[in-house]
């Protein structure tokens, strides 16, 4: 089994060094996180296992991560030395893969932005949950729900996000830097994604802004019109 990607793996993993990626992706991410030392962690479409490594870097006990994509699993493993021990890869579709309930912390970056409709949207949030403790955590990184508009944005930050409004369903088209082919998200409210997570089983969600790292080499006036203009991701948070 496995999900075709059109695009190439190592294109993919290239576009990780992008200045939105490092400043803004991974420093939302694991801040919202927090200290994760001895944590153990669940890495829902891990890619290339980029989060998965950096998360066992940050003390992460152990890490469980999953992908779709046959080609991006089997990048993972090739990346994996050094870190046989603290993470498994296993190749499935995050909606069909449960847990046992052993994880503090879910990470997904980008993950909940494949779902089409509610009933979608669902099966991925009870997927992530039951890989999760009672009180654990889920930490997304999402297309923005709140930033809806027609047309394209956000080229000079190393990406183009193009979308037509706010039909639930539809598609959001990210063009980035490095992809020779473009990456289609599907646009859901802030309501759907709410219900989602309310019908799974978690007891509280959060919607939670981006930040920008302190330590980006870009300037906050580099930033002021991705802040400013939606932005076009968004962060999230949610109790088990």
């Amino acid at each position: 089994m496995g999900e075709e990607v059109k695009y190439s793996p190592l294109e993919y993993a290239g576009t990780k060094q992008l200045p939105f990626r490092v400043d803004v992706e991974k420093h939302t991410i694991f801040t919202l996180a927090g200290d994760i030392t001895g944590k153990r962690i669940f890495d829902a479409g891990c890619g290339d296992g980029i989060y998965a490594r950096v998360s066992v870097d940050r003390g992460a006990s152990h890490v469980l991560a999953v992908d779709s994509s046959r080609d991006f699993i089997d990048l993972a493993r090739e990346r994996n030395k050094g870190y046989e021990e603290k993470i498994d890869y296993h190749l499935a579709f995050m909606q069909d893969f449960f847990g046992n309930q052993d994880r503090d912390i879910a990470i997904g970056a980008y993950i909940l932005s494949y779902p089409k409709n509610l009933e979608e949207a669902v099966a991925y949030c009870r997927a992530i949950a039951s890989h999760l403790k009672e009180g654990g955590m889920f930490v997304g990184f999402n297309n923005n729900p709140k930033d809806v508009f027609d047309g394209i944005r956000f080229h000079k930050y190393g990406f183009e996000k193009e979308m037509h409004g706010g039909k639930e369903g539809g598609e959001v088209v990210y063009r980035v830097q490095g992809l020779t082919e473009p990456i289609i998200n599907y646009f859901l409210k802030t309501s759907t994604y709410e219900k989602a997570f309310k019908e799974a089983g978690f007891s509280e969600f959060e919607w939670k802004a981006v930040s920008v790292s302190d330590q980006s080499q870009k300037s906050i006036f580099y930033w002021r019109e991705f802040l400013k203009l939606g932005p076009p991701f968004i962060a999230m948070t949610a109790i088990k």
